[in-house]
């Protein structure tokens, strides 16, 4: 059994622990087959557990594939009811280094509640290079 193909069941099988699917996730954040980032992507959008979603997030953000990262990354930043989870995939875009990402991450300077979001596209844009 191919090892992504290993992990990416993990990930999907709702019988697994959460700190086994963490390390499934940082397992598949270096996958060569884009199939497996998009299910740690779909696992980012339905994972129960908001500890394991924020740590799908960190993955996403490690991958070599950000086209297919970065849709998942911007749904969870904008419909994740959990305020880490979005923190994390807006610090995730950044660290993709996609800087067609920035008017997006833009709009979220002017949040003022949660602060900790205004405050993650701040930092997310430091890191992208994109302040002045």
């Amino acid at each position: 059994m191919r090892a992504e193909s290993y992990w990416s069941k993990i990930i999907l099988n709702p019988d697994s622990g959460k700190e086994e699917k963490i390390q499934a996730g940082f397992h598949l954040e270096n996958a060569i087959d884009s199939n497996s980032i998009k299910i740690l992507g779909r696992a980012l959008l339905t994972e129960k557990s908001p500890i394991v979603r924020h740590e799908f997030a960190f993955s996403l953000g490690e991958t070599t594939h950000p086209k297919i990262a970065i849709p998942y990354l911007k749904q969870a930043v904008e419909k994740d009811e959990n305020i880490f989870v979005r923190h994390e995939a807006i610090l995730a875009l950044a660290t993709l280094g996609d800087k067609s990402v920035i008017p997006f991450i833009e709009q979220f300077l002017d949040e003022k509640e949660p602060l900790e979001i205004r405050e993650s596209a701040e930092i997310a844009l430091e890191r992208l290079g994109s302040t002045d």
